[in-house]
């Protein structure tokens, strides 16, 4: 009689040990199954944004940042790798403030980063966009009576090799016709400018 209850109760002690080790091993399974996935973004992929802060040389520094956002999601092998509108920020490289009728205004910048969908700033690189005013005798203001500024279009920079699609400005123009006056014609950006940069190397990110 003994021997049975002891028998019952050695019983009793193992079931719940083997329950607990089997839960054990099925949390193992599921962390296992939540490797993040890298995807090589190529170099020269095309990051296309909108600017969110102006540019201005003549009152920016080298090594100021700006504020964009994408204005189309980053695909590749059919993985979004940035939604759209993901938030992007970048450097003015190299800037040269206009002076009067002497020195033309010069400016290189990048984007450094973009925002993930987890909030994640992710460090990219990409080739410098250069922009160089020409010279100071051949004037490209439009004013229409009273000195109002027509344009905002920036142009077409075509070399692909740190390279720029850039388009109508919001108040592109805005501050040219004091540039006008002085001789100075300084380069400026507009909130709102649509810029297409390209990845310089190729980069794994995380999705």
């Amino acid at each position: 009689m003994f021997r049975k209850i002891g028998m019952i109760l050695s019983l009793a002690l193992i079931i719940p040990i083997g329950y607990c080790g089997s839960g054990s091993t099925s949390d193992k399974k599921d962390d296992s199954s939540k490797a993040t996935v890298y995807v090589n973004m190529p170099a020269n992929t095309e990051i296309a944004v909108a600017l969110i802060d102006s540019i201005d040389t003549d009152f920016q520094l080298a090594g100021t940042e700006f504020r964009a956002r994408l204005t189309r999601p980053i695909v590749v092998n059919g993985k979004t790798l940035f939604v759209d509108g993901a938030e992007a920020k970048g450097i003015l490289n190299r800037v040269v403030e206009s002076g009067r009728l002497k020195t033309p205004a010069e400016l290189d910048f990048s984007l450094t980063a973009i925002q993930d969908g987890n909030g994640n700033w992710i460090s990219v690189g990409t080739n410098m966009i250069k922009d160089k005013k020409g010279s100071h005798t051949n004037r490209e203001v439009a004013l229409i009576g009273g000195g109002a500024i027509v344009g905002g279009i920036i142009g077409k920079i075509v070399d692909k090799k740190g390279s720029t699609e850039i388009g109508a400005a919001a108040g592109a123009a805005a501050g040219t016709g004091l540039s006008a006056a002085t001789g100075k014609k300084d380069i400026f950006y507009g909130a709102g400018t649509e810029i297409v940069f390209f990845s310089s190397q190729t980069m794994k990110i995380a999705i």
